[in-house]
């Protein structure tokens, strides 16, 4: 049969479009090739540069031994678990009241660094957080969270002003969770040991706090989780005048002489390792956001360190300065490295021990007070410091307790119980111990004056005479005084 020309064309049209759609298709994946074997190969020099806001995430970094360590300066809430506070029981012994030191939760930093909009500084919802907020919501007026209770603290707002934005200083949500969990944790421990934490009246109860918001709301939450809620409803917070809670005893301008002595010896040992300090100064200007804050905070490791904690403790993606100075991984671990080798170096400097002898001398006076407050049954029976880490950091340096850096982290504490030795009812303050306990650890044996030390156990006592005997007798020996107007007039040459 014969077939026509024009049939024949048409039977051989899609023969020719397939060939058509071959040859496109092997033409694309050709120029694709030469394209990536062009990028592939092409000099570094030559290259396009990669986009200044790439970031390396902190969540991809790997957990071992050192890096666990800079996780743990965080103390997130769901990790934060009970210490030893209250694990004295026995019939023998009486736990007669109890003082505690807190550093504030996480805060916001304390310079403009990049992306803290991007930053996410909430927390998780929880049953607690949820009960707290219902809880200042009913005891405010109209809805506007402020304090309404007596003292220099009325009208101050008693939780942050965003959720998820870190302010400037300013404690976070995930902060205020962290008291919350601090307080509920402690309460635990002590609830079976210390059967009047139940009954605490408002007048059986002191708080102090420095005129910052974030140690005030952070007393507040810890408050919540610990005593009982109409105790809290009444309460008066009262203020200290200064970080160190100096009290009556703030006068002593030799402090100043003595704290830049300090400073000139971890500049000196900064310039001793400049490895250290190119490292600190390309991570610095990369986290600051401002040309005056680059050059003044940039070199300043510690700065360095506090900065880095906002990335850090909210899982955020760490900033570039530009594409070739980016924050990565090994910046973290080798700021914070050489911050705790030089806060280990700074514990044996006389000039830094002596600083914080005198920086704590009021509180030291104050806690003795308290101490011999409860010994003679007239209370308060609870008293609570609400800080910062400097003070939790000179309080223990002058009881002469190791320095740690996850002392001082985030919602810290250094608690002090005062037991009375049920068998020498008759003996007076002879019979009076008391215990210290940092960040639930029991630490009484570091105590250097503490020489009368009980064992029951694995629990330490120190007799409280051996602190009176302290403050009273020895305190100033270590400053070359006899008392605290001399040992503040002190030359140094």
């Amino acid at each position: 049969m014969k077939i026509s020309r024009m049939s024949f064309d048409v039977l051989k049209l899609p023969a020719q479009n397939k060939a058509l759609h071959c040859y496109l298709l092997m033409s694309v994946w050709i120029l694709l090739l030469i394209v990536g074997v062009y990028y592939k190969f092409l000099e570094p020099s030559r290259r396009l540069p990669e986009p200044a806001s790439t970031t390396e995430l902190f969540q991809s970094l790997t957990l071992d031994v050192k890096t666990k360590r800079i996780f743990k300066i965080c103390n997130f809430p769901d990790e934060m678990g009970e210490g030893d506070e209250g694990s004295l029981r026995s019939n023998k012994w009486l736990l007669k009241g109890v003082m505690i030191l807190i550093r504030h939760g996480d805060r916001g930093p304390l310079q403009h660094v990049k992306k803290i909009s991007s930053i996410n500084c909430g927390t998780e919802e929880s049953d607690i957080l949820n009960s707290y907020k219902t809880y200042l919501h009913n005891l405010t007026v109209f809805g506007k969270l402020s304090w309404v209770g007596p003292g220099p603290f009325h009208g101050f707002p008693i939780l942050p002003a965003h959720t998820r934005h870190c302010n400037l200083g300013q404690l976070t949500m995930k902060g205020v969770s962290q008291l919350l969990k601090l307080g509920s944790l402690l309460k635990r421990n002590y609830k079976y040991v210390w059967p009047k934490l139940e009954k605490l009246n408002d007048t059986e109860i002191l708080v102090y706090s420095t005129r910052y918001r974030r140690t005030f709301q952070s007393a507040l939450a810890f408050l919540y989780g610990f005593i009982p809620k109409d105790s809290l409803s009444k309460l008066g917070i009262y203020e200290s005048q200064s970080m160190s809670f100096c009290f009556k005893d703030c006068g002593c301008p030799v402090t100043d002489k003595l704290a830049k002595f300090v400073r000139d010896s971890i500049s000196y040992q900064l310039k001793a390792h400049p490895a250290v300090a190119l490292l600190t100064q390309q991570t610095g200007k990369a986290l600051f956001s401002s040309g005056a804050e680059q050059g003044s905070l940039a070199g300043d490791p510690h700065a360095v360190r506090d900065a880095l904690l906002t990335y850090v403790c909210h899982g955020s993606g760490l900033p570039c300065e530009n594409s070739n100075n980016c924050v990565r991984r090994q910046n973290v671990a080798g700021v914070f490295a050489y911050t705790d080798w030089v806060n280990h170096q700074k514990w044996r400097n006389t000039f830094w021990k002596r600083m914080c002898l005198l920086k704590s001398y009021g509180l030291m006076r104050h806690l003795v007070q308290q101490m011999l407050h409860v010994v003679s049954d007239n209370g308060p029976y609870f008293t609570l410091y609400s800080g910062h880490d400097h003070t939790v950091e000179q309080l223990t340096t002058a009881l002469g307790i190791s320095n740690d850096p996850l002392l001082l982290r985030y919602a810290a504490r250094v608690a002090f119980e005062v037991y009375q030795d049920n068998r020498e009812p008759m003996s007076g303050a002879k019979a009076i111990y008391f215990r210290v306990l940092a960040n639930g650890k029991d630490v009484t044996r570091q105590v250097a004056f503490c020489k009368n030390i009980a064992t029951i156990g694995k629990v330490n006592l120190c007799k409280i005479e051996d602190i009176v005997r302290f403050l009273h007798d020895d305190y100033f020996t270590g400053v070359n005084a006899t008392n605290y107007k001399d040992a503040c007039a002190y030359k140094y040459d």
